[in-house]
């Protein structure tokens, strides 16, 4: 019933402004996966996925809408939603964007793990099987962007918390989050500055909001033993940065955060964290093929538990055949306290440039309290398609 709304209410806009507009753009992506477990996966899995889509384009105004309409079952685990996508409307005049609405934020320059992308959370259901701007949810927000040259001004506000969207269950125990409310006195604020130096393309980010990931705790209660998670806020400072090298790009990005659990779970066993990631990586093209090597250290101080320390090196190796129709690619990540990896190995073929056909295969070693070995149940072989109208 909501898609019906959202949709009539975009078909409604672009007829509304449709004298002053080129003709709306409508779009259709149907998707199909089916998945079989390996090594210590548990979890037989299938998602078929409906995502239509509008585009109006007017004078100064841009409207565009995505939903998607998602089936997912996992391990019997099965799920039916509804995602808003993307619903927004842009007004644009000389060097100033004003965009209202659902979006998403992509900022940083690290592959695999979110460095400085703080802003939205993800879906964690489908986790690690789906590219990050599929997994990330969108928010309600303002977003103003203001460009001259090669300096941008970006300021985001939204009243939305951005809390992951978390499994019911976790290690076989039921899994419940208290979030609070959308609210204005919850808002998450970020500010970030672009520019350009000695050939770097540089941003300096700046937030004030929410820590999507909750803290889960064991808790007993009438109901016997389950995952309460604690939301916390959270305040950053960040920068991203590439640079050209001849046949290479060089990107670092950094992150200090203060991380503290939110006032209603001040009693929650939960301590106050200090937060600092940084991060270097390599791109390496060469004709087709395509090599991403990336370092990333962590270093965390928490008041309850003491300080930690764990950096994850990653590589990805690409290459494309017949005119990029038939591509490959590995991807390997390890993290170096626990040593627990998480391996892929996908190959992807455009039958048509609207029809392409793709296997993966996921493999993820480690104990269950470590990164990636709390996913091990997940190891799987998976074919999918999709289509595009």
């Amino acid at each position: 019933m909501r898609l019906v709304v959202w949709l009539c209410a975009a078909a409604a806009l672009s007829a509304a402004l449709g004298a002053q507009a080129q003709a709306a753009a409508w779009g259709l992506k149907l998707t199909g996966l089916g998945a079989a477990p390996v090594a210590d996966g548990n979890e037989p899995s299938a998602r078929a996925t409906i995502e239509p889509s509008v585009k109006w384009k007017g004078a100064d105004l841009e409207m565009r809408g995505r939903a998607r309409l998602r089936w997912l079952n996992q391990h019997d685990d099965e799920r039916r939603d509804v995602h808003v996508r993307e619903l927004t409307l842009a007004w644009r005049r000389a060097d100033t964007t004003l965009t209202l609405g659902a979006q998403q934020l992509n900022w940083g320059r690290m592959d695999i793990l979110r460095v400085t992308d703080v802003i939205n959370p993800v879906d964690q259901h489908d986790l690690f099987h789906e590219e990050l701007p599929e997994a990330k949810l969108a928010l309600w927000m303002a977003n103003l962007e203001w460009q001259s040259g090669s300096h941008t001004l970006q300021l985001v506000a939204t009243p939305q918390v951005p809390i992951d969207r978390l499994p019911r269950r976790f290690g076989g125990l039921p899994v419940s989050v208290d979030e609070p409310g959308n609210a204005w006195r919850n808002a998450t604020a970020a500010v970030r500055y672009g520019f350009e130096a000695d050939g770097w393309n540089a941003d300096l980010m700046a937030s004030r909001g929410w820590h999507s990931t909750p803290v889960l705790r064991p808790v007993v209660d009438a109901a016997g033993l389950r995952l309460q998670g604690v939301v916390s806020r959270q305040s950053s400072l960040g920068f991203s940065a590439d640079k050209p090298i001849g046949g290479t790009v060089l990107r670092i990005e950094g992150l200090a955060a203060r991380i503290s659990p939110d006032d209603s779970a001040a009693a929650s066993g939960v301590g106050t964290r200090r937060h600092a990631s940084l991060g270097i990586g390599l791109d390496v093209r060469a004709g087709d093929w395509f090599v991403a090597g990336q370092v990333i250290g962590q270093h965390e101080r928490d008041t309850l538990t003491g300080r930690s320390n764990n950096a994850f090196v990653s590589l990805i190796v690409q290459r494309k055949w017949m005119q990029d129709r038939l591509a490959a690619r590995a991807l390997h990540i390890r993290e170096t306290r626990g040593s627990s990896s998480w391996s892929s190995l996908q190959a992807s073929y455009e039958l048509s440039p609207h029809q392409v056909l793709q296997v993966q295969g996921d493999w993820f070693e480690g104990e269950p309290t470590q990164p990636f070995g709390s996913f091990s149940s997940r190891s799987r072989i998976a074919a999918s398609v999709r289509v595009d109208f």
